[in-house]
């Protein structure tokens, strides 16, 4: 994911890109589970990542995205617990999801479709997210830095990776929303 959202700054005109990129702890990833009619938030913090990008050869980009099952949170702990559990992400015995970037699609100058696997409970599926720029420039407070930030929407059926818990009534699809924010080194 990360990789090829550097990939898609290098294509955008009169843009250098500064590498290896470090995660902002303020990336931040969130799933909407629908729940009997209303929406609950589960936020994953502290995303890491590994990222592999040669500003010569974009289309090479590889990243590994990964959140922690165990720190999966509403901030209602019954429901966490709720999340947390077998029936749903079973953090005991997968404790890490993670997303691999395979392939990076430029649609636009401020835009691109990323696919890769995410792995979650231990089953490996593909998934596609639309990524868009929101921060690019200087960082404010070390001009010798470089920020980037992005923002990717997409979806995954929970039932493909083996969790059916509360189902109908605990949503299958579930929109994903990551709020990706880096810094060079």
């Amino acid at each position: 994911m990360l990789a090829g959202i550097v990939a898609l700054l290098m294509m955008l005109p009169g843009l250098a890109v500064a590498a290896p990129w470090v995660l902002d702890p303020d990336s931040r990833i969130v799933v909407d589970v629908d729940w009997q009619g209303s929406t609950v938030e589960v936020r994953f913090p502290a995303p890491t990542g590994d990222v592999d990008f040669d500003a010569e050869r974009p289309e090479a980009a590889r990243a590994k995205i990964s959140v922690s099952a165990r720190e999966a949170t509403t901030g209602l702990g019954p429901v966490d617990a709720l999340v947390r559990g077998q029936e749903y992400l079973d953090a005991e015995r997968f404790p890490q999801i993670t997303f691999g970037l395979d392939r990076l699609v430029q649609t636009s100058k401020q835009t691109a479709e990323i696919t890769g696997d995410i792995t979650l409970r231990g089953v490996t599926r593909p998934a596609t997210f639309d990524a868009t720029v929101i921060r690019y420039g200087p960082d404010p407070t070390d001009p010798q830095r470089f920020q980037a930030g992005f923002d990717l929407t997409g979806s995954i059926d929970r039932t493909k990776f083996g969790s059916t818990g509360g189902l109908p009534e605990v949503g299958a699809v579930l929109p994903v929303r990551i709020r990706l924010l880096m810094t060079s080194k």
